[in-house]
């Protein structure tokens, strides 16, 4: 019976090795993780977590990478010499870079979280850009604007070691500085490398492809836009990893009139919002749906017809959706959120965002994606 079970979570491990980040690959560890646990294997079952939020982190579940390295970090504390904190000091920064993404893990909960990295990295004495840069980002984020430029300065100047993210990586994150600040030539000129097919990793130029999509329509460089749409939407459709990602797609698209192609996104995509853990990638997709949607209504239409997901509260067997209340009630998801995360972090930041869209419905205007040039 021993082998029995053992044989089972092998072959359940070499499936999910074959698999491609996603639901399929997260069930398959999860199971193995499971029978494990039933059967008090301590040290497999930590093997397996370590797998487990590596699939979690790149599938589009970070509330389970959360959950398998929190268990990881409580082994960690209670024997280090079995379980080398170590070993999982990357992932603990994905982990922990993520935690302000869920509105009701409080301020002193991430601080805390911070803190175990800073306190993790000391004992190698390495990793303080890295960390300066999650301290940095988990700033921008909740909105503490001038501990976000304080950090974002100490970050960019502090040595790299081997604990610092991959440049490509850093890179990309520094273009959200110069996004935020609208400073498209920048981000544009330093993203080059990346658009060039120079310098790539995990999840660049996924991420790259569309934060600059709004930058390159600022500046009126709109087959530039339209090509790192098609190239990365393209690289972002099937894995719900990056919800956010095709949020900004989507506001590309209802930016430029593409509303067909804006409202085949969303029926293909609302399915990954309306589960999705993160809610601050909820948030982004809502959002930008919502202005979609507003933009379908000002172009005249009052009714659309969509596949929409059966766990849509307002799911319509016959596919028929009134175009005022389909935007309502995705404004109305977005506003719920911002108000949570606004509360936490004791900013108006999401709101901001939110509001974000009424200057977007201002500068709209026609792209076909489809003409010729």
């Amino acid at each position: 019976m021993m082998a029995d079970w053992r044989q089972q979570v092998e072959a359940l491990r070499g499936q999910a090795e074959e698999l491609p980040e996603g639901d399929a690959k997260v069930r398959a560890l999860e199971e193995a993780v499971r029978l494990t646990d039933a059967h008090g294997d301590v040290p497999l079952g930590y093997e397996l977590r370590d797998s487990l939020i590596d699939a979690a982190t790149f599938g589009g579940y970070p509330d389970k990478a959360l959950v398998a390295f929190a268990w990881c970090r409580g082994q960690q504390k209670k024997d280090p010499q079995r379980f080398d904190p170590e070993d999982m000091l990357w992932k603990q920064k994905w982990v922990v870079g993520r935690l302000d993404e869920f509105p009701h893990i409080s301020r002193k909960q991430i601080s805390d979280a911070l803190d175990d990295v800073d306190q993790s990295f000391a004992k190698l004495d390495a990793g303080k850009r890295a960390a300066l840069k999650l301290r940095y980002q988990m700033a921008r984020d909740m909105g503490d604007t001038e501990e976000a430029e304080r950090l974002w300065e100490a970050w960019l100047v502090t040595p790299r070691d081997h604990l610092t993210d991959c440049r490509v990586c850093e890179l990309d994150d520094e273009l959200d500085h110069h996004v935020d600040k609208g400073e498209w030539e920048q981000a544009i000129q330093k993203a080059k490398p990346i658009l060039d097919g120079r310098q790539s990793c995990a999840e660049i130029p996924h991420l790259t492809l569309g934060t600059l999509l709004y930058p390159l329509f600022k500046l009126e460089r709109m087959k530039e836009a339209r090509d790192c749409h098609m190239r990365g939407y393209a690289m972002v459709a099937k894995n719900r990893e990056f919800l956010s990602t095709v949020g900004e797609h989507l506001e590309f698209l209802a930016l430029t009139g593409n509303l067909s192609r804006g409202l085949t996104l969303l029926e293909k995509h609302l399915g990954w919002a309306l589960e999705h853990s993160s809610y601050r990638d909820r948030f982004s997709f809502y959002t930008a749906a919502s202005f979609l949607v507003g933009q379908v209504v000002a172009d005249g239409r009052d009714e659309v017809s969509l596949r929409l997901p059966r766990a849509f509260p307002m799911h319509a067997v016959d596919g028929g959706y009134g175009t005022r209340a389909l935007k309502d009630w995705l404004e109305s998801q977005a506003r719920d959120i911002a108000a949570r995360f606004d509360a936490r972090n004791g900013t108006k930041r999401f709101t901001g965002l939110l509001a974000r869209n009424e200057v977007l419905a201002k500068e709209a205007r026609l792209f076909p994606i489809d003409r010729p040039d």
